[in-house]
């Protein structure tokens, strides 16, 4: 029998009102609310969902909220570094978008509330892949964790730091577009080294995206390469590129098209590590939140998150 727990970030906007929602549509269901009560409290929550009996986990919210149901989930079967894969599998993640970014869910269905709920109805589910990352924290400390839809080196980080600035009475959209814009304006572009089991590469970047999803940055579709269930990265190298650049081909990106640019390359790889060349900082974005800093080392785990969809 499946019982549903869903983890609620009481900021996002509308709470009130997607609590209704959620309540209206499953009256029929076996199912309970986790509150998040403090930053982080949603990397605990789903163990205590685990251990109460619940076997579907859906995070309500956007991107980072998601991340963290993941980050729960797997950590409630973590012992000491082993981590029960089987054991998960037996668990279903899914997602209601009701965040300021809600770009993982592109990948899998439209955004309607009865569609999730047709599809839990239905026992829908399949394995899909999630990436493993090790990198230092905002502190310096070596840290391990799992992302579901992008990780990405340089620009990524800074723009998540400068919209978390910004006024949240503005729309989503309208946060992104500023941030990228002054960023874009101000960001001097950082010399990396990249060794993967597919390629090596130096020089300059924007931006390097390691990809389980096709989109980022809300609806920027710059993984358009991306399979959430292939069992390797799909990487977009944004090197040299100028805020002139940026302007020429952004539409091309939001269609999640190919960019044809000199200094634009995709690839694919199971494995990258990503280190500085000049001892600059080089920021990392994952799933939407500025997470810490290069030397980032990142593996594709195959199919090991039973995702509903």
């Amino acid at each position: 029998m499946q019982k549903i727990a869903f983890f609620i970030n009481p900021k996002i906007r509308n709470f009130r009102k997607i609590e209704i929602e959620l309540q209206h549509h499953f009256i029929d269901f076996d199912y309970k609310f986790f509150i998040s009560e403090y930053h982080g409290h949603l990397l605990s929550l789903p163990h205590k969902a685990i251990s109460e009996g619940y076997n579907c986990m859906i995070a309500v919210g956007g991107d980072g909220t998601l991340n963290e149901v993941v980050n729960g989930t797997i950590n409630a079967f973590n012992n000491s570094g082993i981590i029960d894969w089987e054991k998960i599998s037996d668990i279903k993640i899914g997602v209601f978008p009701a965040g300021s970014g809600n770009d993982f869910v592109r990948n899998i269905y439209d955004s309607k509330i009865t569609i999730l709920k047709n599809l839990i109805q239905n026992n829908k589910s399949e394995p899909i892949d999630v990436g493993f990352a090790k990198f230092s924290d905002e502190k310096g400390i070596i840290t391990e964790r799992f992302f579901i839809n992008i990780a990405d080196v340089g620009i990524g980080g800074e723009v998540v730091i400068t919209k978390e600035k910004l006024p949240s009475f503005f729309s989503a959209k309208f946060n992104y577009l500023v941030s990228i814009l002054y960023v874009m304006a101000t960001y001097r572009k950082k010399l990396v080294k990249v060794k993967t089991d597919a390629f090596l590469y130096e020089g300059k970047i924007l931006n390097f995206v390691i990809a389980n999803g096709k989109y980022f940055g809300n609806a920027i579709g710059i993984a358009p390469h991306a399979e959430i269930n292939d069992g390797k990265f799909s990487i977009t190298n944004i090197g040299n590129v100028s805020l002139l650049d940026y302007f020429l081909n952004i539409g091309k990106a939001k269609k999640c098209e190919k960019i044809n640019h000199p200094k634009v390359a995709y690839s694919e790889a199971n494995e990258v590590y990503i280190e500085s060349s000049d001892q600059r900082k080089v920021t990392i974005d994952m799933d939407g939140e500025f997470v810490g800093f290069a030397p980032i080392t990142l593996i594709c785990e195959k199919g090991k998150i039973n995702f509903i969809k």
